[in-house]
C-alpha cells in the first residue's frame, strides 16, 4: 500500500472506532486498528494524507422530515432494511436520556426516536465535534462521508445480505463479498480487542465505498440537500 493513496472505513465499536485502511487499487490489502476517539482516527486519516474516509455513523441530521437519503437505502435494504433506524431529528442531539430525546423527535417531526437511535447520538455528537461541513465537501482531503455498511454491502453484492452479521452464516456471507476486494481477507480478519468480527467487517465494507468515492465510483443517496448546520444529508454506498 505505500505507493498507492490510502483511504479508509470507520465504525463505531464497544472499544472505540475500527478503522479499516486500504490502498484506492481494486485489490489492495487492508489493515484494521482500534482508536480510542474519533479525533484519534481525522489525525490519523489526516497524518497519513487519505484521500477518503468513509464513517458509519449519522452526520447530516434532518429538522423535520425523514431524509431522502434514508428513504433510498431502506429501498435498496428491502428486507433488510430494518437495520437502518431512521436518522435522528437535529433537535435530539443533545438530550440526555431516552425520554427526553423521544419528547423532542415527537415534538419536532412527530415521531418518536427508537432507542437504538438514541444510543447513537454519543458518537453522533462526537463525529460532529471533529468533521465540519467542509471536511464533507468534494475538494476536502480526506473527503469525509456518511455510509451504512449494510448498504455498501447490498450494493457490493447486487443484492440485500440475507443472513445478520451478527450470525456466522451472515459473517461468512459477507466475508465472501469482501474477500474479492482486498488480498488479506481470506480467512476472516484476526480478532481485534473492543471490536467484534462484524465491527471489522462493516468497517471494510466502509473502506470499500470510501475507495469508490476515491475513483470517483461511489453511488450518492439522497437529493445534495444540507441540514440546517450545513452538513450533507448523504449517504455514500
Amino acid at each position: 500500500m505505500s505507493d498507492d493513496p490510502l483511504v479508509a472505513g470507520v465504525d463505531g465499536a464497544r472499544g472505540g472506532w475500527v478503522m479499516a485502511a486500504t490502498g484506492t487499487a481494486p485489490g489492495s490489502p487492508v489493515t484494521f486498528t482500534l482508536w480510542p476517539c474519533f479525533p484519534d482516527v481525522w489525525a490519523e486519516a489526516r497524518s497519513k494524507g487519505m484521500l477518503a474516509v468513509a464513517v458509519d455513523m449519522p452526520i447530516g441530521l434532518p429538522t423535520r422530515n425523514l431524509r431522502r437519503s434514508d428513504i433510498e437505502a431502506k429501498e435498496i435494504l428491502g428486507p433488510r432494511r430494518s437495520s437502518l433506524f431512521w436518522t435522528p431529528p437535529l433537535g435530539v442531539l443533545n438530550a440526555t436520556d431516552h425520554p427526553e430525546a423521544n419528547r423532542r423527535s415527537r415534538e419536532d417531526t412527530s415521531r418518536g426516536l427508537s432507542i437504538q437511535a438514541f444510543h447513537l447520538l454519543p458518537k453522533v455528537r462526537e463525529v460532529r465535534a471533529v468533521l465540519t461541513p467542509d471536511d464533507l465537501a468534494a475538494e476536502a482531503r480526506p473527503q469525509a462521508a456518511e455510509v451504512h455498511p449494510e448498504t455498501s454491502f447490498a450494493v457490493l453484492a447486487g443484492q440485500p445480505m440475507s443472513a445478520s452479521k451478527r450470525q456466522p452464516a451472515g459473517q461468512a456471507e459477507r466475508l465472501a463479498a469482501l474477500a474479492p476486494e482486498f488480498d488479506n481477507l481470506d480467512p476472516a480478519p484476526l480478532p481485534l480487542s473492543g471490536a467484534t468480527p462484524d465491527d471489522l467487517l462493516d468497517a471494510a465494507a466502509a473502506a470499500w465505498t470510501a475507495r469508490r468515492m476515491a475513483n470517483s465510483t461511489a453511488l450518492v443517496l439522497g437529493d445534495g440537500g444540507v441540514d440546517a448546520t450545513g452538513y450533507p444529508m448523504a449517504i455514500w454506498a
